[in-house]
């Protein structure tokens, strides 16, 4: 079964519409669809905004639905001048940029104890999109709790991380199904340009 989760309830509305069959399970207040996309069982969940919002739903879709991949659909701010409004980022890696253990020796943006810096998506997942007809831009996405809207701390970030776009979630759900062993994938539309 795959899992596909999404962060704000615009998006969730659009994922919705496109599963058949829908069966709601609700969960610690949280709800879950199942039913079928593209052929193929789903679930879907919303689950808010932030870290720990998407740390809670991802680990509950993988331990309740036992789910063998996750995709994560969402919006990004971008880092990097090339993008545009409307543009879609694949995560080839998520950092969560706003992770400081630099004083006990960590490379800013490491977790502590964990050798992973980045978190990296499933190669396979990651071929497949390439073969889809919309275009798409793969690279490092960041994460952290805070919605980054100056401009020069945009194309500061993206610089230091080498990085395309900045979210809220991707990073937790990362690090989820990388210490649960799920594969994931990380979708992000960019919602807002340097250049606007």
């Amino acid at each position: 079964m795959i899992g596909i989760i999404g962060a704000v309830i615009e998006e969730a509305e659009a994922i919705k519409k496109e599963i058949n069959d829908i069966n709601e399970n609700t969960i610690n207040g949280i709800s879950f669809f199942t039913g079928k996309f593209n052929d193929k069982d789903a679930v879907f969940v919303q689950s808010g905004i932030g870290k720990v919002n998407a740390a809670i739903t991802a680990t509950l879709l993988i331990e309740k639905f036992k789910v063998s991949e996750v995709i994560f659909s969402g919006v990004a701010g971008a880092l990097d001048e090339r993008l545009k409004v409307g543009d879609v980022v694949i995560g080839r890696d998520i950092v969560q940029h706003d992770v400081d253990a630099t004083a006990f020796g960590y490379k800013m943006g490491q977790i502590p104890q964990m050798k992973e810096w980045a978190f990296e998506s499933d190669k396979n997942l990651l071929e497949k999109v390439q073969n889809i007809s919309h275009k798409v831009i793969l690279g490092r996405i960041l994460t952290g709790d805070q919605f980054i809207s100056k401009k020069d701390v945009k194309i500061k970030l993206g610089k230091d991380f080498s990085a395309l776009c900045v979210d809220m979630e991707s990073g937790a759900v990362a690090q989820v199904c990388t210490r649960l062993g799920v594969k994931f994938l990380i979708i992000r539309s960019i919602s807002d340009s340097i250049t606007d």
